[in-house]
């Protein structure tokens, strides 16, 4: 086997070496060969052994929600039959081992909720077979590789909480298989990629706390099955596209704490399932549309902080499942008593 007392924890793990290790509680055998490593939440501690690399046969290794510490051994590259690589919620720390980006067979990579530092390894675009990438929640500096835009078989990215810089790369406008794209909580600069308006299957878009700036791009109204679309705290200028009223699913729009200026396109009011809408804190003007108040489902409603004219509309008041409104210093329409 391996060195166990590299991998300390409770007594919950209780391997006895004069037992069968068919019998060791977490592992599955065939043969006299480990297939998979299954040891989430029992507080292990300790460094992950290198000797693990030497599991040939080793096809899910699953080590999340312990008090694992020290480096990826860069020996997990040899482990070629592996598919699952699943490490989050430890105390992982150094850099992603390049070596992860020889595992052809892998389609979940997991590492998220650790300490891990340095860059995304370009070499993890040559995992064709990735269907779920999650490095969130580290100390990842330096730019998204665009080499992940290769990742054909992608159906969830998530890359946020970081310190992650640069632009968002347009590649990842090829990730046509993509569910879930969220790059929240980095320093990303520059503009939204227009290519992203071409991830047909995304469902979820959370690109908030960033920098990034310049206009929405109108593109995005083509996601018809996107139902979250976060934008808030960015640098985001100009008016909002009229065609962000094409997203029929959508129930959470947030693009609150930019530089957007304009009216609110009457075409929002097409939004009939939308729960959460905050445009506060722009430079929006003009008068509130009537449309609005076709959102019969909304519960979250922020406007306050731009520079609207006119009174606060009648039709508030009918919107039955609003909870929570926030719309400034305007006065209410009609008149006292009404």
């Amino acid at each position: 086997m391996y060195g166990k007392d590299t991998l300390r924890g409770t007594a919950s793990l209780n391997w006895d070496y004069s037992v069968n290790m068919h019998r060791w509680a977490g592992l599955s055998v065939a043969g006299a060969r480990v297939t998979r490593i299954d040891l989430p939440n029992l507080q292990l501690n300790g460094g992950l052994p290198a000797s693990l690399g030497n599991l040939s046969n080793l096809s899910v290794l699953w080590l999340r929600g312990n008090e694992l510490s020290g480096s990826i051994p860069t020996s997990f590259g040899n482990l070629s039959n592996l598919d699952g690589l699943i490490l989050g919620d430890n105390e992982l720390s150094g850099s992603i081992p390049t070596e992860l980006g020889g595992l052809s067979d892998l389609d979940h990579l997991e590492l998220h909720g650790n300490e891990l530092d340095g860059s995304i390894p370009t070499e993890l675009g040559s995992l064709s077979d990735l269907d779920i990438l999650d490095l969130h929640g580290n100390e990842l500096s330096g730019s998204i590789p665009a080499e992940l835009g290769s990742l054909s078989g992608l159906s969830v990215l998530y890359l946020h909480g970081n310190e992650l810089s640069g632009s968002i790369p347009a590649e990842l406008g090829s990730l046509s298989n993509l569910d879930q794209l969220d790059l929240h909580d980095n320093e990303l600069r520059g503009r939204i990629p227009a290519e992203l308006g071409g991830l047909s299957d995304l469902d979820v878009l959370y690109l908030n706390c960033n920098q990034l700036s310049g206009r929405i791009p109108a593109a995005i109204g083509n996601l018809s099955r996107l139902t979250h679309l976060a934008l808030n705290n960015n640098r985001l200028s100009e008016s909002i596209p009229a065609e962000l009223g094409d997203l029929r699913l959508l129930n959470h729009l947030a693009l609150n704490n930019n530089e957007l200026s304009g009216r609110i396109p009457a075409a929002i009011g097409n939004l009939s399932r939308l729960t959460h809408l905050a445009l506060n804190n722009n430079a929006l003007g003009g008068s509130i549309p009537a449309e609005l108040g076709n959102l019969r489902l909304l519960n979250h409603l922020a406007l306050n902080n731009n520079g609207f004219s006119g009174t606060i509309p009648s039709w508030i008041g009918n919107l039955p499942r609003l909870t929570e409104l926030h719309f400034g210093e305007l006065p209410l329409a009609g008149r006292c008593g009404e």
